[in-house]
């Protein structure tokens, strides 16, 4: 009796973890009203949807993130593993450098209102160094990577840009990053109120 109980929690236990998306070694909190926290095993992450929620409607979904690595070395951040998902499941890419540039004077002047100073809330634990490089470079800004590597002792951070055609609707979103050796998904819903 007491071995057929424990085997249906474990099992209870394994199925609450894999309907929830997130693994069990990962763990996402919400900081503030348009500010996720991400924490696993390859990248630990603050993604503010801050903007993206006050330009519903908008052509350009614009996210600040900062990267940082994980409980495990350095991990490899390619620029064609970040996309975000809308509420209709279609897949939007990060733009490459070239369009980006191209699309920049359409997008100057909200760019220049989204705020990159250093991580919000909480930041991350330890003393780490800001990084030098990024996905996404503006014009005369310096130069763009096509992949990021972050450690436990580097923070790395700037824009995710992408481009929604249609406009960026209200509803659940999920920022996706493939790395390695794991899937991060970070959720955020558009359109529930104000600003942090």
């Amino acid at each position: 009796m007491n071995r057929t109980l424990a085997a249906l929690l474990i099992l209870a236990a394994c199925a609450a973890c894999s309907s929830s998306g997130v693994a069990p070694e990962e763990e996402l909190t919400q900081e503030g009203r348009t500010l996720v926290r991400y924490e696993g095993a390859e990248l630990q992450a603050l993604v503010s949807y801050r903007w993206a929620d006050a330009h519903l409607g908008d052509e350009w979904l614009v996210l600040v993130a900062w990267l940082s690595g994980g409980r495990s070395a350095t991990t490899v951040i390619d620029r064609n593993a970040i996309q975000v998902r809308g509420p209709d499941s279609t897949r939007y890419p990060l733009p490459s450098q070239q369009a980006f540039r191209e699309a920049y004077p359409e997008i100057l002047s909200s760019l220049r209102s989204v705020d990159l100073s250093y991580p919000p809330g909480r930041g991350f634990a330890g003393d780490r160094r800001p990084c030098g490089r990024w996905f996404l470079a503006a014009p005369f800004e310096g130069f763009a990577y096509d992949t990021v590597d972050v450690s436990p002792f580097h923070v790395c951070s700037g824009l995710l840009v992408f481009l929604v055609p249609g406009g960026v609707q209200p509803g659940p979103w999920t920022l996706e990053i493939d790395l390695p050796e794991s899937k991060v998904r970070v959720p955020f819903v558009l359109g529930e109120g104000a600003g942090d």
